[in-house]
C-alpha cells in the first residue's frame, strides 16, 4: 500500500507537530526533508523526536542535523523510521551511527469506518470541547501510559488546548461513575485520520471502552474528511485494533540517540 504508506507517515508528522504545539515551551524545527520536535520533557522517544518527510534526503545528513538540533538541548532523541524499502537507507545509516532500536510498533490502517459499540452502565461519552475537558484528557493519558512506562510528566506539559480543538481534530472522553475513565483522539491530515493518545485507566478496563472510544475517534476522522484511518499500536491495544478490522501496513522502529555527555 504505497500510497497508503506514504500518507500515513506524512498525518503521523503532521500529528505530531500539532500535538507538540500543545506544550508552549516545545521548540519545532520545519527543514529541508524533516521536522524535529522537542518538548520540555526529556523523555528522547516520546518528547524529542526526528521524522524525515523526504524519502530522499540523505540519512547522514538528517542524523547530522538531529544531532546538533537536540545536542544543543542536551536531549537524546528518537528517528522514526519505517521497515519499508524507502527507509532502509535510513535504519542502515542510524545503525552505523550508533543509534540503538528502542521500540518498535505497528503501523495500522482501517480503509472503512468502525463499528460503533454502546457504552455500558455508569458511562458518560462526550467531544472534548473547553480547556478543562482538555486537561481531563491528558489526566487519563497519564494515568493509563503509566503501565507502559510513560512517565506523566509527558501529558504534564500539554497545557495549551487549541491544537485539540482545532478543526481537523476530534477528541472523546468517557467518565464511568463520574470520574474521566478513557479517551481517544483524531487529528486529519494528508487524507488520512490519524488515531492517537487512546487510553483506559486500570480502574476501567475490561468494560469495552477502548472499542468505544477508538470507534469514535475513527467515524469522527471519517466525517472530517478522511479516506483512511491510522494508528500506531501498542502492546495492548493491537489486538484490539485487529479485532475492529485494523490491518498492519508496516512497523515503526524508534531509533535511539542518547544524549550527549556532560561537557561534550
Amino acid at each position: 500500500m504505497p500510497m497508503i504508506d506514504g500518507a500515513a507517515h506524512l498525518n503521523l508528522v503532521d500529528s505530531s507537530r500539532q500535538l507538540f504545539e500543545l506544550d508552549p515551551g516545545a521548540e519545532i524545527e520545519a527543514g529541508d526533508g524533516w521536522v524535529f520536535g522537542a518538548g520540555r520533557s526529556p523523555h528522547p522517544l516520546i518528547s524529542n523526536a526526528a521524522f524525515r518527510i523526504d524519502d530522499g534526503l540523505e540519512p547522514a545528513r538528517l542524523i547530522a542535523r538531529a544531532r546538533d538540533f537536540f545536542g544543543a538541548r542536551g536531549r537524546g532523541f528518537a528517528v522514526w523510521a519505517r521497515t519499508v524499502p524507502k527507509d532502509w537507507d535510513l535504519i542502515e545509516a542510524a545503525t552505523e551511527a550508533g543509534l540503538e532500536e528502542a521500540y518498535a510498533m505497528p503501523e495500522m490502517v482501517l480503509e472503512g469506518r468502525a463499528e460503533e459499540r454502546p457504552p455500558g452502565e455508569g458511562v458518560q461519552l462526550r467531544r472534548v470541547t473547553s480547556a478543562d475537558e482538555a486537561a481531563e484528557y491528558w489526566q487519563v493519558a497519564a494515568a493509563a501510559y503509566a503501565s507502559l512506562g510513560f512517565p506523566a510528566e509527558i501529558f504534564a506539559f500539554y497545557e495549551r488546548a487549541e491544537s485539540l480543538l482545532a478543526g481537523n481534530a476530534a477528541a472523546f472522553l468517557a467518565h464511568l461513575d463520574g470520574r474521566p475513565a478513557a479517551i481517544a483522539m483524531t487529528i486529519v491530515s494528508q487524507g488520512v485520520a490519524g488515531v492517537y493518545w487512546v487510553g483506559v485507566t486500570e480502574q476501567a478496563r475490561g468494560r469495552g471502552l477502548g472499542w468505544t472510544l477508538t470507534a469514535l475517534a475513527v467515524n469522527a476522522g471519517f466525517d472530517l474528511g478522511a479516506g483512511t484511518a491510522s494508528l500506531q499500536a501498542s502492546p495492548m491495544g493491537k489486538r484490539l485494533y485487529e479485532r475492529m478490522g485494523f490491518e498492519t501496513i508496516f512497523d515503526y522502529r524508534l531509533l535511539l540517540c542518547h544524549p550527549p555527555e556532560p561537557g561534550r
